[in-house]
């Protein structure tokens, strides 16, 4: 019995082109529920299962709760748009309104918080060869690859140029001078990442690798 349980649990079980599948499929069941109650039982059970991953792990927990309170700058918005309406006294609070902007709350935070837990120690690499694994068209894989590959060139060359501005004296204000950097900044980073998004697709190419075979992943036998 204890073997039959090993051989349905095997490692290929949690491969990650197989939790990109539950996650799709996790996201549909999330965007179905409408029961605040329940909600609010899986954001509390993910986010446990969360905080004890992270601390087996010995990952500091700054880095995840920074993300969570730039994630939720939107739910705020969100708050300050429905929770109000014009009606015939003039601005009123709109109850129904809070109710949804609770509701896509609650949803978007047990999606973050599941994406957390199923792409867990998910590098680039292996999410690019994960995405090449799934049953899809050949166009729509490439277009995930490069969106992967955008999003991390985007990040790095961020994070070099803002170093390279601070080092400068560069201040940010409210003022003409900040309008012109800020333009010229995002012209050079889009620049930048196509060049080097080019450079990683011809170096792929070189090594013999093609999106959508069945290669193999680390952490895969």
């Amino acid at each position: 019995m204890i073997s039959a349980f090993q051989r349905f649990f095997t490692p290929h079980f949690f491969a990650p082109h197989l939790r990109l599948i539950y996650l799709f499929l996790w996201g549909l069941v999330i965007s179905a529920l409408s029961k605040l109650s329940l909600l609010l039982w899986l954001n509390g059970i993910t986010l446990i299962l969360l905080v004890i991953l992270i601390y087996r792990s010995r990952d500091p927990y700054f880095p995840y709760l920074k993300r969570w309170l730039v994630f939720n700058i939107f739910t705020l918005l969100l708050w300050v748009t429905l929770s109000w309406r014009i009606g015939a006294d003039g601005v009123e609070l709109n109850l129904s309104g809070m109710d949804t902007a609770l509701l896509i709350s609650l949803r978007m935070n047990l999606l973050l918080f599941s994406l957390w837990l199923l792409l867990w120690k998910m590098n680039d690499a292996v999410l690019v060869q994960a995405i090449g694994k799934l049953p899809l068209p050949p166009k729509l894989i490439w277009l995930f690859v490069l969106t992967v590959r955008y999003i991390a060139l985007l990040s790095e060359l961020r994070q070099k140029m803002d170093l390279a501005m601070r080092a400068r004296g560069y201040h940010v204000g409210c003022n003409r001078r900040t309008l012109y950097v800020t333009a010229q900044r995002v012209a050079l980073l889009l620049v930048h990442a196509l060049l080097k998004a080019e450079t990683a697709q011809i170096a792929l190419k070189c090594r013999g690798f093609r999106f959508g075979e069945k290669t193999k992943l680390s952490g895969e036998k």
